[in-house]
């Protein structure tokens, strides 16, 4: 599984490579990505699980 900081590298180097493009110009594509957010939920690890608890039955009075 590839992070978002390998594809960012992947895109960077095929848009030097294959389009001559200059740094500018591929910052300026990744700030439309959906991933380009600084506050990205795949940048942090996961949030830890509460612990499993089963519910109490009701008593049927």
């Amino acid at each position: 599984m590839c992070t978002v900081k390998e594809i960012r590298e992947a895109i960077r180097e095929d848009c030097r490579s294959q389009h001559d493009m200059e740094t500018a110009d591929i910052d300026r594509i990744f700030q439309t990505l959906p991933f380009s957010q600084r506050n990205s939920l795949l940048d942090k690890p996961p949030m830890p699980k509460r612990p499993y608890r089963r519910r109490k039955k009701e008593q049927k009075s």
